[in-house]
């Protein structure tokens, strides 16, 4: 049922739900000091949402006060294992309370009056006069809707009406106070009839519509159901107390009172600033209050060749600063110099203007472009970025390269805390309590958003002089924190910061691609997709938007009348591929849709994208990997993805061939081989998983027959489910989770896996002692020291936490296995150096690292980089590398 919004309506929030839903649901967020903010933002953003949706005129929040009331006097153990508001929790209340009154909302707290009495008192006495809504979760309130009184929750934007309380709890609101009274509320200790749950209660209420007449028709009950109920009339008395709301409470209902008045727009600004709500703040249109305007700064521009010489001398005497550029554009591929900058100390900066269209600027790009290249030459100069990677690259098609030694400000942050993000303004906000320009301040936005070189040089200096200072100061901070761990300091230096320029290699380095046959291949997946269209409409009855989650919906569950196996968290069924999946044994359908979006993800995402993305002046397709993104350490790459191509697939094999070789050249791909498997025997000390990598036994078969009971070679699908297994429970996997992946019940995956657990003790005994880690200190390290924070650790809410005890036990595994091919690229990449260009990395996917080899190179490329793969690093068990090469990418498989 939908609320009708012309009518005038009263709207009364629950706002003790609002805190409590909003902290058990959402992550515990924390703003730059530190300070909890996860309730500040979900309340705030539940809040305006429904004054979006709504627009009311009268609107009043109700919050539970401190002390007992007249429950507590009638039954003494009413909320007695109630816990207290979490520390977390109550420290947010007050600004959530200041942003409400800011807002114009009125609230009302009551002291020895529960929230719901006060709701139930409001909605009596204004329902006469204007349609109610409720906004809450709380399922005792549902008592109170009629046709004048609409319960919403915010959380899920479910609209309760009376038909809606009777298909949500199987009973009308008229028949709610005495369906909670049999079932009682183990929430408050409020108890309910014995053995009576909520199918019982439905039953006995739909039979005798209320408590008085199932108490009427007693005789006609049989066995303990009419026992119980006899034996629970003194019980029955009290929970009626309990349970019923009050009505009459001495409020003031003058309208008047709960009218929205104008917003306090300082308050606001200042409350979002304080807590770092960008987005509601944004929302709300409010203008961001900068911290810390650096009005200490020294920020100059460099216009003429004697002022560059200045900054020469000035740089040769200091010889370690700060620097950045500015662009046309972030593809660094693509991108052309705008300007520079350079910070040599904390508040002092200076900017080079090359490409802004000023008539003040006497010197040339081509100066510039000299003074760039003796700059970067000079071995004894430490040049700091922020992302130099970037800066890197751009330069390099300059002609000007990197031999100075460098520090990256994003990398450091990274490495320090990998969670959250680590661009420049993040950062300042974050360590600096500093809050930076924005481009859009400088260059407007949207369509009339000017270029950079279209702005004036004067204007430009401050904005490129403030990355460079704050990039300087960034690091003087990180650094300090990075020195107080050594095992962080060491992993920045010895591994991430050597990375940075391999990286940087690699993206400029780029892969040919058969663009001629991306092509072909583009249109033979629109056949089929057309094919697999036909189909699904032939099969639904009509056409329809098949990437239309709610029309699948639809036709999935109204139309073909399909289970409905999950919800999504706004309450709709479900149309993900698990669900599909499982739905594909019942209909033929969802499979189709699945084949369909399989096949259209791969023809938008690969067949048609990767030739589009091919750079014209190299003609090769240059990815950009991201070395700060993932939590546990691992790469990631972008424009393309090509983690994601996949393997397994006749088509996406297709697509790994069309990754070809040089003339002359082969592409050789090296893989280590079950990684993560080995890590996890070396974490855990698992000596049956020690010794059958020590054999070079196949672990998924040895599982097979650990968990299978066999005494002889597993099948084909044993060893796969075994696989499963073992691969599963490096991420933490459920018994629920296996039970869905092998399709078996859920008993017969929790036998499996305590079979395993049997086999392999040690490993049962690092996935307990890793989560008691994480709760003790809050993050959990790899081999190397790398720490991976989990805020979310010791969440209260149970599938919350369980994510976070999930990545616990996988984050040491999966970075661990990513430290240690980090220091295989180190390694090789220092071989290549001294191999004359006869061979060149081109990409990194997962576990693999992929070269071009000249083919007169290739017997000693094989062998040097088996060696330096197997022996970077020892474990308890061998690092094993598969190596195999061919004309192009597939081939290597």
């Amino acid at each position: 049922m939908l609320v009708d919004k012309s009518k005038k309506n009263f709207i009364i929030v629950d706002g003790s739900s609002y805190l409590y839903r909003a902290y058990y649901a959402l992550p515990h967020l924390k703003n730059s000091k530190g300070q909890n903010t996860g309730a500040i933002f979900g309340v705030t953003n539940m809040l305006l949402k429904l004054l979006k949706t709504y627009n009311p005129q009268h609107l009043c929040m109700v919050f539970d006060a401190k002390g007992k009331n007249f429950r507590h006097t009638l039954y003494k153990d009413y909320k007695r294992n109630r816990k207290p508001m979490p520390v977390e929790l109550s420290e947010q209340v007050q600004p959530i309370m200041d942003f409400i009154r800011s807002l114009g909302i009125k609230i009302l707290q009551i002291p020895d009056v529960e929230a719901d009495d006060v709701i139930a008192t409001l909605a009596h006495n204004k329902q006469k006069n204007v349609e109610v809504i409720i906004s809450s979760g709380d399922k005792d309130l549902a008592q109170l809707v009629n046709k004048n009184v609409t319960l919403i929750n915010s959380m899920d934007d479910k609209v309760l009406d009376i038909d809606g309380v009777y298909k949500k709890f199987g009973v009308y609101p008229k028949q709610m106070f005495d369906y909670l009274v049999l079932v009682g509320d183990t929430s408050d200790d409020i108890p309910g009839v014995e053995n009576i749950g909520p199918k019982t209660a439905i039953k006995l209420l739909n039979d005798f519509e209320t408590l008085e007449g199932i108490f009427k028709n007693i005789d006609k009950l049989k066995g303990k159901i009419k026992e119980n109920l006899m034996n629970s009339i003194d019980t029955i008395e009290i929970t009626k107390k309990l349970i019923e709301l009050k009505t009459n409470l001495n409020i003031e209902v003058n309208e008047k009172d709960y009218l929205i008045t104008d917003r306090n727009q300082k308050a606001l600004s200042d409350i979002t600033t304080k807590y770092d709500l960008k987005t509601i703040a944004e929302s709300l249109d409010l203008k961001i209050i900068r911290k810390n305007y650096n009005n200490k700064a020294d920020y100059k521009n460099i216009y003429t060749n004697k002022e560059l010489e200045g900054l020469r001398t000035k740089l040769n005497k200091k010889s370690f600063f700060a620097f950045d550029t500015e662009t046309t554009s972030l593809d660094s591929m693509e991108a052309k110099l705008v300007g520079v900058s350079f910070s040599i100390k904390p508040h002092e900066a200076y900017y080079i203007p090359i490409n802004h269209h000023d008539k003040n600027i006497d010197i040339s790009e081509k100066k510039v472009l000299e003074f760039l290249k003796e700059v970067m030459a000079e071995s004894k100069f430490t040049i700091i970025g922020q992302n130099i990677k970037y800066d890197m690259n751009v330069l390099e098609k300059y002609s000007i390269k990197f031999n100075c030694k460098i520090h990256d400000t994003m990398v450091m942050s990274y490495v320090y805390n990998s969670t959250g993000k680590h661009d420049l303004n993040t950062l300042a906000e974050k360590y600096l309590n500093y809050t930076t320009i924005k481009y859009e301040e400088l260059a407007g936005s949207g369509a009339k958003q000017k270029l950079f070189s279209e702005i004036d040089a004067d204007k430009a200096t401050n904005y490129a002089c403030e990355d460079a200072d704050i990039t300087l100061r960034l690091y003087n901070f990180l650094y300090e924190k990075l020195s107080s761990n050594k095992e962080q300091l060491n992993l920045y230096e010895k591994i991430e910061l050597p990375l940075v320029k391999i990286l940087s290699k690699i993206e400029l380095n780029g892969v040919n691609i058969n663009e001629k046959s991306l092509s072909k291949q583009s249109k033979s997946l629109g056949e089929r997709i057309k094919v697999i269209e036909k189909n699904i409409y032939k099969l639904a009855g009509k056409e329809f938007n098949i990437s239309s989650p709610k029309q699948l919906q639809e036709i999935f569950y109204d139309v073909l009348k399909l289970p409905i196996i999950k919800k999504t968290p706004k309450g709709q069924p479900s149309t993900n591929e698990d669900v599909m999946l499982e739905l594909s044994d019942l209909n033929e359908l969802p499979k189709l849709v699945l084949d369909f979006r399989n096949l259209t993800k791969l023809k938008n995402t690969y067949t048609d994208r990767l030739g589009e993305q091919v750079n014209q002046s190299t003609k090769k397709l240059h990815t950009s990997y991201n070395q700060t993104v993932t939590i546990t350490g691992r790469l990631s790459s972008s424009n393309p993805n090509l983690q994601n191509i996949p393997i397994r697939t006749e088509d996406g094999r297709n697509i790994r061939k069309t990754f070809v070789a040089s003339k002359n050249h082969k592409i050789l791909s090296a893989d280590y081989s079950q990684i993560e498997l080995r890590v996890m025997a070396h974490l855990s000390k698992d000596k049956s998983l020690i010794e059958s990598f020590l054999k070079s036994e196949d672990i998924h078969s040895e599982t097979a027959k650990e968990v299978f009971s066999l005494d002889k070679e597993p099948t084909k699908d044993q060893r796969r489910a075994a696989k499963t297994i073992n691969f599963g429970l490096i991420y933490g996997i459920s018994s629920y989770g296996l039970s869905r992946q092998l399709k078996i019940d859920n008993n017969a995956a929790k036998e499996y896996i305590e079979k395993y657990f049997l086999r392999y003790k040690g490993v049962k005994k690092f996935m307990d002692n890793i989560k008691a880690e994480a709760k003790k200190n809050g993050y959990v390290s790899t081999i190397l020291g790398r720490r991976i924070y989990l805020p979310n650790i010791t969440h209260n809410n149970f599938q919350i936490r369980s994510a976070s005890e999930r990545t616990a036990i996988n984050a040491p595994i999966q970075g661990t296995a990513a430290d240690i091919l980090k220091i295989a690229m180190i390694h090789i990449d220092e071989w290549m150096n001294k191999s004359d260009g006869k061979i060149k990395m081109l990409m990194q996917v997962h576990d693999e690292l992929v070269f071009e080899v000249e083919n007169d190179f290739l017997d000693n490329a094989i062998d040097k980089i088996n060696e330096l793969m197997s022996n970077c690093y020892t474990l308890n068990v061998p690092l094993i590398v598969d190596i195999g090469t061919g004309d192009n990418w597939d081939k290597t498989h």
